[in-house]
């Protein structure tokens, strides 16, 4: 199995990321500079930033472009690990000084403990004043009003200003004063504005004779709440930028984007959208993005996956070093398959490619492409997907039963893609002593053939070698039966509802994959596909059609689970009211699962399901509930409902601190938003 985790091994082919990001890092011209790696979750974005360190910290003499400088000093800092026990601002700071502690000696070394003590006094301070008078700076405010489109109300702005030039008011005389401060030499200490620290880190920096930069690699900041983003942005204004320094930001853009307009709510454009884009846009002087893997870049990834797993450390080395040169030539095309692995390990001592790994780019091969088109090239649900496959596999064989890595991969496509069929699927099993009579039914449709009679899972793989996938029925009579040929008997009907299945285009593709289950006893398969199944009573009374949007409407793709919403918000108050009881009691018994935001949004867009869902939250225990998907009900449910009013309460007074925080944010920030 693959840890899922950021790896600083590229089995991505992430050059054309990582090359502009180090391009651009090691442009001294450039410098200062604030650089976004932008991409969906899951598409990689920690394991660019771990090959870019490798680079740049690699590097010792100079750059292609000729210029010389020194080393680049890295640090890596995620803000979410923080925004819990610590003032975000303050904690960036600390990183970067505490990194270069390591990077001075004498004066300068007590430079940096200077600036480290006057962080630490912010620290102390107060979280008030570190999260509000700093955020409110005048220098913050002038930095967010030339983000603003300059079309933007005057008024507007002239508010913001004034509401922000007085906090700062307050935030000088607390830094002006030692018990505040927190520091027992302030008194003598010359580090007491913002100003101040800007100049003598910028001097600090400078003087690092060694030093071409110094990098600092921000990740994980979509994770952050809305005040921390902003914080993390006002650190690296306020503080950070100087010479000689340059911030890579990764993060998804319209998470972060979200967040700012969040955290700015008065702040509008004259069509009255929020300001995030146009702030990032400022903040940002480049921009880097991952885009989804091709399908065939996704192919690759699966294949590169399983042969890290199978092959020792030095065939795979070779295998990386050939796909490398591959992808040179053409960056488009599959570069590692089965006959790649031939090529390549047929040249390694003679030894060949290994059974097991022959078996599993076979059925690679087959479920791919669907896979990778279902998974809209996402690497980090394309690894879950192969992990949960290997643990229902290696679970199984705990109890002496063994799955075929090809059947089980084949039905996980099907449920992970088309659940509704699959839960179809899954109680013709039920019904069945063996294999699935509907299952080999509806084969025979698009083989135009009667079905065989079952037999083992070895007979299925031989009958799978001599079909041709992808052939259209025909042949099929007016019942949906086929014929064995000449002189052989008529089968028996085929009932309406397999034949409805098996002319979907989705349900058609899918059996046209090898192996044909048909002749397969898939109940072990099923076994292990347990936790998806149990979605409950109230989910298996769904008609079809409402159990594929249960399933789309949890999806963790935003564009899926939005249609799925639209899709519900039309369904009349029946059906509608079907689903939303499913949806919720899935809520009940998974709080932390992806219900939980389903829910969330389907309450803020379709209005009439406010209560029904506040009053299935408030039957969560207080404890229970991720604070993450707290944030999304401040922010999506409407403010002046009384169930979203005794909600928040409730959550307010629960004895869970970091929830307490969230609710505390929205409705100060429904106040500001109320007041503007």
């Amino acid at each position: 199995m693959w840890a899922d985790n950021e790896t600083d091994e590229d089995l991505l082919g992430y050059d054309f990321v990582v090359d502009p990001l180090v391009v651009a890092l090691t442009e001294s011209r450039l410098l200062p500079v604030t650089v976004g790696l932008l991409g969906d979750w899951g598409s990689g974005k920690s394991s660019v930033l771990k090959i870019v360190r490798s680079e740049l910290e690699a590097l010792t003499g100079g750059t292609d472009t000729g210029e010389t400088g020194g080393r680049y000093v890295c640090v890596e800092f995620s803000p979410w690990r923080y925004e819990d026990y610590d003032d975000v601002k303050v904690a960036l700071m600390s990183a970067v000084l505490d990194r270069l502690q390591a990077e001075v000696s004498g004066k300068a070394a007590e430079e940096v403990s200077r600036l480290r003590r006057f962080a630490r006094g912010l620290r102390r301070g107060s979280r008030w004043f570190g999260r509000a008078a700093l955020t409110s700076a005048p220098a913050t405010a002038a930095a967010l009003a030339a983000a603003i489109d300059p079309a933007m109300a005057a008024t507007s702005t002239g508010l913001v200003t004034s509401a922000t030039g007085a906090v700062a008011g307050e935030a000088r005389r607390l830094l002006e004063d030692p018990a505040e401060s927190g520091n027992a030499a302030s008194g003598s200490d010359p580090v007491l504005e913002v100003a101040a620290f800007r100049t003598q880190f910028a001097e600090l920096v400078d003087g690092l004779d060694n030093v071409a930069a110094v990098v600092v690699l921000i990740d994980d900041l979509d994770r952050c709440l809305p005040e921390s983003v902003v914080d993390t942005f006002e650190a690296i204004r306020l503080f950070l930028n100087t010479a000689k320094t340059a911030f890579v930001v990764a993060a998804n853009q319209q998470v972060v984007e979200s967040a700012v307009d969040s955290r700015y709510p008065a702040l509008r454009r004259l069509d009255g959208s929020g300001i995030g884009a146009d702030y990032l846009e400022k903040m940002l002087q480049i921009k880097v993005g991952i885009p989804p893997l091709s399908v065939a870049e996704a192919e690759t990834y699966i294949n590169l996956l399983l042969a890290e797993l199978r092959l020792p450390g030095d065939l795979f080395a070779a295998v990386r070093a050939h796909v490398a040169a591959r992808r040179a030539a053409d960056g488009f095309a599959v570069a590692f398959n089965l006959g790649v692995a031939e090529q390549v390990l047929g040249t390694q001592g003679g030894a060949g490619t290994p059974a097991v790994l022959v078996r599993d780019l076979e059925w690679a091969a087959q479920i791919g492409p669907v896979l990778a088109s279902g998974l809209r090239g996402n690497p980090r649900q394309i690894k879950r997907f192969l992990n949960n496959l290997m643990l229902r596999s290696r679970s199984a064989a705990r109890r002496g039963i063994t799955l075929d890595l090809g059947v089980l991969a084949k039905l996980m496509v099907l449920e992970d893609q088309h659940f509704a069929d699959f839960r179809r699927l899954f109680d013709w099993q039920v019904e069945a002593a063996g294999p699935i009579p509907q299952l080999a039914a509806a084969e025979a449709l698009g083989r135009a053939e009667p079905p065989a009679e079952p037999g083992d899972r070895a007979d299925a793989g031989r009958r799978g070698a001599r079909r041709q996938p992808g052939r259209e029925a025909s042949g099929a009579t007016d019942d949906g039966a086929g014929r064995a040929g000449e002189g052989a008997a008529a089968t028996p009907p085929v009932a309406s509802n397999v034949v409805e299945w098996a002319a979907r285009p989705h349900v058609q593709a899918w059996l046209a994959l090898a192996p044909p289950l048909g002749s397969v006893d898939l109940r072990p398969d099923f076994t292990y596909s347990r936790e998806k199944l149990s979605l409950g009573v109230v989910a298996s009374r769904l008609a079809p059609g409402l159990q594929e949007l249960l399933i789309r409407v949890q999806s963790d793709v935003p564009t899926v689970r939005r249609t799925a919403i639209d899709a519900i918000g039309e369904l009349g108050p029946d059906e509608r009211g079907q689903v939303l009881e499913a949806l919720l009691h899935t809520l009940g018994r998974l709080p932390g699962g992806p219900a939980f935001a389903a829910a969330l949004e389907l309450a803020g867009r379709v209005p009439d399901t406010v209560a029904e869902v506040c009053d299935a939250l408030m039957r969560v225990p207080v404890n229970a509930v991720p604070v993450a998907q707290a944030q999304r009900a401040v922010l999506q449910l409407p403010a002046e409902h009384p169930s979203t009013i005794a909600l928040l309460a409730r959550w307010r007074s629960g004895g869970v601190p970091a929830l307490e925080r969230v609710v505390r944010i929205a409705i100060e920030t429904r106040a500001a938003r109320g007041r503007g």
